[in-house]
């Protein structure tokens, strides 16, 4: 049986850790936009204050893929995995 090489495992794993960070943020950003707007329906007189809080709720969510894309660009750049 043949055995996988480190840099194939790195790719595999730069791909899961990309892929499953951009469906999570897109997932809570739909989330929050869902509840922004059934807030907004809700009470409308809020609405600028909701806003305010559903545009910092997806800056927070989109800051987890970041985090991700540089773990993804060391795994890639500086492989501690690989002699």
């Amino acid at each position: 049986m043949a055995t996988i090489s480190p840099v194939i495992m790195s790719l595999i794993v730069i791909l899961i850790i990309t892929m499953t960070s951009i469906i999570m943020a897109v997932y809570g950003d739909s989330r929050v936009l869902m509840r922004l707007m059934d807030g907004t329906v809700r009470q409308p007189e809020v609405k600028d204050a909701l806003f305010t809080n559903a545009l910092v709720s997806c800056g927070l969510v989109e800051s987890i893929p970041i985090i991700a894309i540089v773990v993804v660009l060391i795994l890639i750049f500086a492989n501690p995995f690989i002699a």
